[in-house]
């Protein structure tokens, strides 16, 4: 492959801002259409590499807008480029950036969306490792950022599971983090479900004066939840209420209840839907 080609390749723009006092905020395009032109064996290397368009704005102190003439001198972006490969046009030939103070700092991580069970498990707890990461940027955009993203890039989890998931990377380009990847560790627990016969209701701020009397004074509960959670449940942790105002704003004769459950446990099912009541004042 000694005969010399020409060849096209689109490659990343990146900064590199490791040493510098400042960084890109805006203005960065996220690839460059180059054209080479080399021996074939050279073109072959420069697209099995991880060629990318370097720009470090540690000489820039001085500056807030930085323009570069990429088709101008091109060879002291392009890393890596082979010896005897030849650039023979950019596009765009020309762009800006907009520099900014860097500013690093470290935020929580937190789960962008649910993790997703198995059918007929529900997730009991989960935790990500670790549970920070230190964020590098132009201080324009990493002042307003408090917290950042784990994509939940798993499903169908069930028991034990561990699992790494990947950083969201939203402002790709402009942040940097110090982790790609964090691990998440969590357990999955089957479904399950039980029933409250006759759970008696309470009223909330009785009046005074007058009386109420709820139709009727009791309800029948279905709840669901993890396995080890309905093993701890018992009849005094389920509290049935209604408030008394309420039944006082009431205009269709029949109010619905509050149910206080644990944490992770749900009514399912209730009877009845609305009580019906008698207010004497």
């Amino acid at each position: 492959m000694s005969k010399r080609y020409v060849a096209t390749k689109n490659i990343p723009v990146v900064v590199r801002s490791e040493t510098s006092l400042q960084t890109v905020s805006s203005g960065l395009p996220e690839r460059l259409e180059v054209k080479f032109e080399g021996d074939g064996w050279k073109i072959l290397s420069l697209f099995l590499a991880k060629t990318e368009w370097v720009i470090d704005p540690s000489n820039e102190l001085s500056k807030n807008i930085l323009t570069i003439d990429a088709a101008k001198n091109p060879t002291q972006y392009i890393k890596p480029l082979p010896a005897d490969v030849d650039v023979l046009d950019v596009q765009p030939a020309q762009f800006s950036v907009t520099l900014d103070r860097k500013l690093t700092k470290t935020v929580p991580l937190y789960l962008l969306g649910d993790l997703l069970p198995a059918l007929g498990y529900t997730i009991l707890d989960y935790k990500l490792s670790p549970d920070t990461v230190q964020i590098s940027g132009a201080e324009t955009l990493i002042s307003r950022i408090e917290q950042w993203s784990v994509v939940p890039s798993v499903d169908n989890l069930e028991g034990a599971f561990v699992a790494r998931l990947p950083l969201s990377d939203t402002l790709k380009g402009y942040v940097t983090t110090n982790v790609s990847l964090v691990t998440l560790t969590g357990r999955a627990e089957k479904l399950t479900q039980t029933e409250f016969q006759d759970v008696p209701i309470r009223l909330l701020g009785e009046p005074r004066e007058g009386s109420v009397t709820l139709i009727p004074n009791k309800m029948n509960l279905t709840v669901g939840g993890a396995l080890s959670d309905l093993v701890n449940l018992h009849a005094e942790n389920v509290q049935v209420t209604v408030d008394y105002h309420d039944i006082v704003a009431d205009t269709i004769g029949s109010v619905q209840v509050a149910v206080q459950l644990p944490p992770r446990i749900k009514v399912l099912r209730q009877s009845p839907e609305r009580l019906q009541y008698i207010l004497r004042r």
